[in-house]
């Protein structure tokens, strides 16, 4: 009995040996993005430095980066058009839940590279991996809403919301240790908390995982327009009414004809 949890106790050590054996560090070029009339995107740069313990020996396969930046949550109503007659319609739809607002995926090689599908999957790394929930099914990624969801994707592609680029990380210095990964934010990207998630990869199984934040946030005109139609909607509401007669009547002044 004596020798059986030795035994059991000498494993789980050594489990956690592996387990601790890589740690990885991660610093972002900044923590905040301020948006006002003039944003026209920016740019967050991570580094990473891998580091590993004396005890460690170096792995017979190469490391593998994921670094996935992801927005808010949203809600979105997905909508099909069908033709009745010969009119085009709304006719279906699908209401999704909670999906990433913005997701921009830079990895150091193609993702069958980096590990396997169902730890892919877990960790949502491609576009084929991102879980999806709709209001009126139970399960994510139902496939009787596939149609919905394509389109929900090849429509944040197309605003440039959702990227994926499999060359994004690069090892620098020379050294299979420290690499660097540029994010995009584009110029019509919500406002709100964005997470990075690096994971880091080798020999299919994933030996660290890191979280770092951005908030992007509205400044000027922007979040004063915006906190007054949260706070005070009804002033706000009959404001824009006035300022519209306003311009309407300014207008009417400047082009009259006598």
């Amino acid at each position: 009995m004596r020798r059986w949890l030795a035994a059991l106790s000498l494993t789980a050590t050594l489990a956690a040996d592996h387990a601790t054996a890589e740690q990885m560090t991660i610093s972002l070029s900044t923590s905040e993005i301020r948006i006002d009339s003039t944003f026209a995107g920016d740019m967050v740069t991570l580094f990473g430095v891998i580091t590993r313990d004396a005890a460690t020996v170096s792995r017979p396969e190469d490391y593998e980066i994921a670094v996935l930046f992801r927005g808010p949550p949203e809600t979105v109503v997905e909508r099909r058009k069908d033709r009745i007659a010969f009119l085009w319609i709304n006719n279906a739809s699908e209401t999704i839940i909670d999906a990433p607002s913005v997701y921009a995926l830079d990895t150091s090689g193609d993702l069958t590279e980096i590990s396997t599908g169902p730890l892919l999957a877990r960790y949502e790394l491609g576009f084929e991996n991102i879980r999806l929930t709709y209001q009126n099914h139970a399960q994510a990624n139902d496939p009787r809403a596939e149609e919905f969801r394509e389109a929900f994707i090849r429509l944040k592609q197309d605003a440039g919301l959702y990227t994926e680029q499999f060359a994004g990380v690069s090892f620098i210095g020379g050294t299979d240790n420290v690499f660097q990964s540029a994010m995009w934010v584009p110029a019509n990207a919500p406002d709100g908390r964005y997470t990075i998630d690096v994971y880091l990869f080798s020999g299919n199984a994933l030996l660290a995982h890191e979280q770092g934040e951005v908030q992007i946030v509205k400044v000027g005109l922007e979040q004063f327009m915006f906190a007054a139609s949260q706070e005070h909607a009804l002033l706000y509401g009959l404001a824009c009414v006035v300022l519209a007669l306003f311009i309407g009547w300014l207008g009417g002044l400047i082009f009259r004809r006598d």
